[in-house]
């Protein structure tokens, strides 16, 4: 039997340098502004701009999609993404100028020809 003993020699070992550790520091106090930031311009995008139009046409248009299914593994042993077409409705609306807007189900059902409907451009 072999016994093995480690004794730490305490004194050799130094202490990190503190030099870089400073401006990671400052590195990421600007970056999370910055990332918050460009997180709220996102953001901004996405904000309603109300339109209110008077609808003359409404359309139903089916539409293609492929939807993931699961995954398989083929012959060789690899994972393999099964997909499915499937039909999707998309619900459309005209306004006197000749502009087709795309709208939800709820609001399709409702709208009117002749008659005005607030939308979120």
């Amino acid at each position: 039997m072999v016994r093995v003993n480690v004794v730490s020699n305490e004194a050799e070992v130094k202490p990190p340098k503190r030099r870089g550790t400073m401006r990671a520091m400052r590195r990421r106090l600007i970056a999370l502004p910055v990332a918050f930031a460009a997180a709220l311009a996102g953001c901004a995008s996405v904000v309603c701009a109300p339109v209110t139009i008077v609808v003359a046409d409404k359309d139903e248009r089916p539409r293609l999609q492929s939807e993931p299914r699961g995954l398989r593994t083929t012959e060789l042993g690899r994972l393999k993404e099964q997909r499915r077409e499937v039909i999707v409705p998309e619900y459309w609306v005209r306004d006197r100028e000749g502009r087709w807007y795309r709208v939800g189900e709820a609001e399709w059902r409702t709208a009117e020809p002749g008659q005005p409907m607030a939308l979120c451009r």
